[in-house]
């Protein structure tokens, strides 16, 4: 291990010179000695207890002189050294670059291990464990030597050549050089006595958070501009990545402090074993950690063989976090259904920045036809500006034409407090099998945010057709007048024209009016409401106009709540010709939690609407809603619930529209639970609405054999004669073999003698730790599809479902 001490004193300018000074007689030179071989003593303890990287075991070399490389530009002066026994600061962090540098806080340690580096681990796998190694102890610790801001060291066991500064020099065995973001090792180095040093043998760059590793037959470092070329560079990494790794190669490679290479006659794949995977093969190829990789002209193989070929490949490295225009796929989807045919379907991402990205779609139909598809997102670089693009064109066969889709969103902020929309949407392609007449929407608003205040002026026009059309203006104001007041108001202006195939044309024109007040005081919230709406053909009812109260009662958070709401105003039914006055006090109480039978647990709570009309009619309405639920053991659970509605009052008088009553009703649930953990879960339920007819019985078995499969069963049973079972829905998810899974759905109909029908089957396998083979065939729609996932990749699909947002697998059990 080299001196720690003695390193300190070669990396600084300064201190070297102090050095030099201090050896210049024989007694000066002993004493010196002595401190180099105390402090040495102790900077290996030190190593090992330091946050740093841990010291090789084996014996050090005797450390060389280390000609500086002198700081360029814009670089801070190296401190002044330190007393000798006073421990090295830790350096500032160094500002951070565009894109971001790969590098952690914390100083850098220059210490250097010895061996052949260790390979970087996959992304998902279990690290492996470190043995801790006991320092030996020593009377006076010193601390480890770091790198200071803006700086760079090289180390080596020998050293030809001049030590003075802005001479060439050469470095032979174990030769590191450091810096803020990574370090270059190899056997021999060359300083060029300005800013260049090119190193051979058996060469690498790993970077500081030591997840990514770049090794080549020659590597030349720029310290000014901190890129590193690399001559046959080949690495691997896990920064960005779900799982694995990802392995990349170029004849020229450049590498800068952040991170970001760039190949040129490259090549990369996440695949451990390329020729039992993919790789893909391209002119360039541009990898920005964490953000994304970007290929040109590029050839994907399958094992030996080229399957296609893309003028530019974009690959996020990052969890796209919702975005669908950062998840493009360029391996294709293939597939079949009945209304398609056969179909091949990819999408293919473009752009390179931040500003300016998306994909194209492109569709074969075997039997209707070919798609085209644009989507995009341009935006500029000081965000005053976004445009959405998403269009969809597609050229029938099979005697539909040509249709196309559009959707276009343009917002621009004009200024701090005032900023514009516009939209336009086209729809002309439903699908196979649906014939509509296109549709179109125009729609635009301008907004004007202050601190107290916000107007928002919109305008739309939509048509569908020759059958419909639309057109609207609108205002909208809110303000804040005070902390506790609140104003809005809703204008509107509606034209609306219809003309359906076999019905009358029509046309209505409709001005509506609101405005809402809201108060908010220690003792209750006020909101007066004013809704009128003016019509050639009147529809609803108004509120003109309408105060409701909220008491903020002491006790709303009490064991048993009470909340209650008091609404009085005049309401008008235009179409029918009446108004009149309307009072509605709604009282809320509960639900209550009591415990009773000591391991039982009691919900109960009831609300009361009275109503009162200036005609001197009077309606109520009264719900009651009970839960009881009783632990019978630890793995049976029975719960029974109750509701009940209690209308009181005529139906629909004196409204016809407001207030309508529907008939009473009560009902009762009562589910038995039995389970055991994870393991299995049995739920049994049946009701009764308490009209005298028997109601049917759900069941629901769920059970997970082992952590890899799954089995559902589910149905109903009907009482009755020629009843009884008629379907039982099936779900199983079960291992089938190694990385393989396979799902399966479906009906048995008891009525059909047990045949099983609609069945749905997924399967899946995971190659080589590289990618997924997800086929799925669905039974109903005779519809087969494949596709492959790499896994690797932020933003594939987790899992395989039946629908979207609808998982085979059950996700929970009840316990």
């Amino acid at each position: 291990m080299v001196c720690a001490a003695f390193i300190a004193a070669l990396v600084l300018p300064d201190a070297r010179a102090a050095w030099a000074q201090s050896t210049t007689d024989a007694m000066t030179q002993r004493v010196a000695l002595e401190r180099l071989a105390h402090a040495c003593g102790a900077s290996a303890q030190v190593a090992q207890v330091s946050p740093g990287p841990s010291a090789s075991p084996s014996a050090s070399p005797t450390p060389l002189r280390i000609p500086p490389i002198q700081p360029g530009p814009g670089q801070l002066i190296p401190p002044t050294p330190q007393p000798y026994g006073t421990p090295t600061p830790s350096p500032p962090p160094l500002p951070t670059p565009t894109p971001t540098s790969s590098a952690s806080s914390g100083p850098v340690y220059l210490v250097r291990p010895s061996g052949s580096p260790s390979p970087i681990p996959p992304k998902g796998a279990s690290p492996s464990p470190t043995p801790s190694v006991s320092p030996s102890p020593s009377p006076s610790p010193v601390a480890i030597p770091t790198l200071g801001p803006n700086q760079i060291a090289i180390l080596g066991d020998e050293i030809s050549g001049s030590s003075k500064a802005g001479a060439p020099s050469d470095y032979r065995g174990n030769v590191h050089i450091f810096d803020a973001d990574g370090t270059i090792v190899g056997d021999l180095a060359h300083y060029d006595g300005s800013h260049v040093v090119t190193v051979t043998g058996h060469t690498y760059i790993i970077n500081r958070n030591a997840d990514s590793i770049l090794y080549a037959d020659k590597i030349v470092y720029d310290s000014q501009s901190g890129i590193a070329t690399l001559t046959n560079g080949h690495g691997e990494s896990n920064e960005g990545v779900e799982q694995g790794k990802i392995h990349y190669s170029g004849r020229l490679m450049t590498m800068d402090r952040a991170g970001k290479v760039h190949a040129v006659a490259g090549s990369f794949t996440t695949c451990e074993n390329q020729r039992g995977g993919y790789h893909v093969d391209s002119k360039t190829i541009d990898v920005t950690p964490g953000d994304k990789l970007i290929a040109r002209k590029d050839t994907v193989f399958l094992g030996l063989l080229g399957v296609f070929f893309l003028p530019v490949l974009i690959i996020p490295l990052k969890q796209p976090g919702g975005e669908p225009r950062r998840q493009p796929s360029f391996v294709p989807e293939f597939g079949y259904d009945s209304a398609d045919g056969f179909y091949v379907r990819a999408r293919i991402g473009f752009g390179t920045t931040d500003y300016y990205y998306g994909y194209y779609r492109i569709e074969e139909y075997t039997r209707r036809g070919q798609a085209f598809g644009y989507v995009a997102y341009i935006g500029r670089r000081d965000n005053r500006r976004v445009v959405n693009i998403d269009t969809y064109f597609f050229h029938g066969t099979a005697g539909t034409g040509n249709q196309a889709n559009a959707n276009i969103s343009d917002v621009e902020n004009f200024s701090q407090h005032l900023r514009g929309q516009f939209n336009f949407v086209y729809t002309g392609e439903y699908g196979p099998l649906v014939s509509l007449p296109p549709s179109m929407q125009i729609g635009g608003s301008i907004i004007h945010q202050g601190l107290r205040s916000s107007e928002n002026y919109q305008f739309s026009r939509s048509f569908t057709g020759s059958q419909s059309s639309s057109d609207n203006l609108a205002f909208i104001d809110q303000r804040q007048i005070s902390p506790t007041l609140q104003q809005g108001i809703n204008l509107s202006y509606t034209d609306y024209a219809s003309a359906y195939p076999g019905q009358l044309s029509s046309t209505s024109q409709t001005l509506h009016i609101q405005s809402l007040t809201h108060l908010t005081s220690r003792a209750a919230d006020y909101t007066l409401t004013f809704d009128k709406t003016t019509s050639n053909q009147p529809f609803g009812y108004d509120t003109v106009p309408a105060l409701e109260i909220i008491p903020h009662l002491p006790f709303e958070n009490a064991r048993l709540p009470i909340q209650t709401t008091f609404t009085a105003g005049y309401y008008v039914e235009p179409q029918n010709h009446f108004a009149t006055e309307r009072a509605d006090m709604n009282f809320i109480v509960g639900p209550g939690l009591f415990k009773v039978f000591r391991t039982s647990d009691l919900s109960a709570g009831f609300t009361v609407d009275q109503l009162l009309y200036g005609t001197g009619d009077e309606k109520a309405n009264i719900t009651q809603n009970l839960a009881l639920t009783t632990p019978l053991s630890p793995h049976i659970v029975n719960a029974i619930t109750y509701d009940e509605q209690n209308p009181i009052g005529p139906t629909i008088v004196p409204f016809q529209l407001l207030d309508q009553l529907s008939g009473g009703s009560h009902q009762a649930q009562d589910t038995l639970r039995i389970f055991n953990g994870d393991v299995y879960s049995l739920s049994l339920s049946t009701g009764t609405a308490f009209n005298r007819q028997a109601q049917p019985v759900l069941y629901q078995f769920t059970s997970r054999p082992s952590p890899r499969s799954a089995l559902t069963i589910s149905g109903s049973w009907n009482p009755g004669p020629g009843n009884g079972f008629y379907q039982t829905a099936v779900q199983v998810f079960t291992p089938f073999g190694y990385e393989t899974e396979l799902q399966f759905a479906a009906n048995i109909n008891w009525k059909s003698k047990g045949q099983i029908a609609d069945k749905t089957i997924f399967y899946r396998k995971i190659i080589g730790e590289c990618y997924d083979i997800l086929a799925s065939y669905n039974q109903d729609l005779k519809a087969f599809n494949l596709n492959f996932e790499l896994l690797a990749f932020p933003g594939r699909t987790a899992g395989v479902t039946l629908a979207p947002n609808q998982p085979l697998l059950p996700t929970s059990f009840n316990y």
